[in-house]
Formats: structure tokens, C-alpha cells, sequence
């Protein structure tokens, strides 16, 4: 049991730190064209960071894909920045992809539980760099402003399982 709950911090950190949550476009209301041409509401998936380790590189490439179309919604982002922006998403995805593998493999202590933050919060604060690069000044504060309340509800959430977990 106290194996499955440090998995779950592990994993909830690692997702609370990931600099690429496009997702936070569903907290905005955005939509998705169905495959009919309709508009559907936006379905919650992982984020680019949250690849998964042994996850194939066009399945990566799909979500990041995904996750590219509700943040260039979002943000108005030209054709220019969206192809830049790809590239830089999906270089995140691959890096938390590998970090996740590495960290998979190790012991779940307090240790490894603050390395694997520490290197979350590194990566993240790298690919917010690439992305000012890429974003106007508004578009990068309105990015960084969706992240962060994507990032405050993903919190909530853990907080609620966390609540879940103890009541068992």
C-alpha cells in the first residue's frame, strides 16, 4: 500500500511539473473537431510530459499533435509558431519519457521522489525558454497563466485521491 502512494506522489509531481499542459485549453473551454467536421467537446488526456515510458514515437507524436491544435487555439498561434512550437513540445515529451523510464526503475524514497522533482522543475523551466522564444510576450503570459491553473487543479485532484486513498 505505502509502495502504491509513493508511486502516486512520484507520479503526481512529475505530472505537476511538466511545462507543456496544452491541456489547460480544456479549462478554457476549447473544442475539438470530431471527425465529422462537428465540434466536440475537448476530451482530457496526459499531457505532452506525460508520455509514458515504451509509449511509440507516433503515439507521442499524435498527443503532442492533439495537445498542439487546443494550445494554438488558445493562444492564436501563427503557422510559424506552431511548427516551432511542435518541435519543442515534442522534444519535452521525449525527455519526460526518458526521465519517467529512469526514474521508474528506481527506488521510491524521499531521496528520488525530490531528484526526479528537481529535474521535472529543470525541464520545465527549459521549455518555458524555448517557448518565449517562440510566443509573443502576451501569448507566453496567457500560456504560463493556463499552465498554472491547469497545474492548481491537478493539485486539487491529487489532493481529493490523496483524501480517497487515506479514508481506504
Amino acid at each position: 500500500m505505502k509502495c502504491l502512494r509513493s508511486r502516486r506522489v512520484i507520479l503526481a509531481l512529475a505530472a505537476l511539473s511538466i511545462a507543456a499542459l496544452p491541456l489547460v485549453a480544456l479549462a478554457q473551454g476549447s473544442a475539438q473537431p470530431s471527425a465529422s467536421g462537428q465540434s466536440a467537446p475537448a476530451k482530457s488526456a496526459p499531457a505532452a510530459g506525460m508520455a509514458k515510458p515504451g509509449m511509440s514515437r507516433d503515439a507521442m507524436k499524435d498527443e503532442v499533435q492533439r495537445q498542439l491544435k487546443m494550445m494554438a487555439d488558445s493562444l492564436k498561434m501563427t503557422p510559424d509558431q506552431r511548427e516551432k512550437a511542435k518541435a519543442i513540445l515534442m522534444d519535452h515529451a521525449s525527455q519526460v519519457q526518458q526521465m519517467r523510464a529512469k526514474y521508474a526503475g528506481m527506488e521510491k524514497n524521499d531521496a528520488n521522489k525530490a531528484a526526479m522533482k528537481k529535474d521535472m522543475e529543470s525541464l520545465r523551466d527549459a521549455t518555458d525558454a524555448k517557448m518565449a522564444q517562440v510566443l509573443s510576450a502576451d501569448q507566453m503570459t496567457q500560456y504560463k497563466a493556463m499552465r498554472d491553473a491547469q497545474v492548481a487543479k491537478m493539485k486539487e485532484h491529487m489532493a481529493e485521491r490523496k483524501g480517497a486513498d487515506e479514508h481506504r
